[in-house]
């Protein structure tokens, strides 16, 4: 043998703040048994357990609010680039058509909205708050009304 492997064998010096010293100095966490009453959430930012149904109904309250906001907005949109079009002749085309789409659409949203605030203001245990739900019953309002009441 050499006189130089002499001198290698065993633990090899690490560089101070190498990668390699990072990862051998990291502490390994310890494995933990997850109980069936273990929160996944951080206790302090909620209030209590929802049930999986209140939870379900939340999302679809919150999806179908934001859904008739997007196509109340859009319906807005393309009936002011159809407006602006200047097109004196009533050819049927995509873009004329995209208005009433949007209302269609805002108008089914709106009334699964509507349905939604309802259900959850009787499912979860602790409310949205007020305003909330208000904002949230004035758009889904307006964009059932705007379906049934427009063309």
């Amino acid at each position: 043998m050499s006189s130089k492997s002499n001198g290698k064998r065993g633990k090899k010096k690490l560089r101070p703040g190498s990668t390699r010293e990072a990862f051998q100095n990291r502490v390994q966490p310890q494995q933990r048994v997850k109980l069936d009453s273990d929160e996944e959430r951080d206790p302090g930012l909620m209030l209590g357990p929802e049930t999986r149904a209140a939870e379900a109904v939340t999302v679809m309250w919150v999806l179908s609010t934001l859904g008739t906001l997007v196509s109340l907005l859009g319906a807005l949109l393309f009936s002011i680039v159809d407006a602006a079009r200047e097109t004196t002749e009533e050819a049927v085309d995509m873009l004329h058509m995209l208005p009433q789409w949007f209302i269609m659409v805002g108008a089914i949203t709106g009334l699964c909205g509507l349905l939604a605030n309802f259900l959850t203001t009787a499912l979860r245990n602790h409310q949205a708050p007020f305003v909330v739900k208000l904002i949230s019953g004035m758009l889904c309002g307006l964009g059932l009304a705007v379906g049934l009441f427009v063309k």
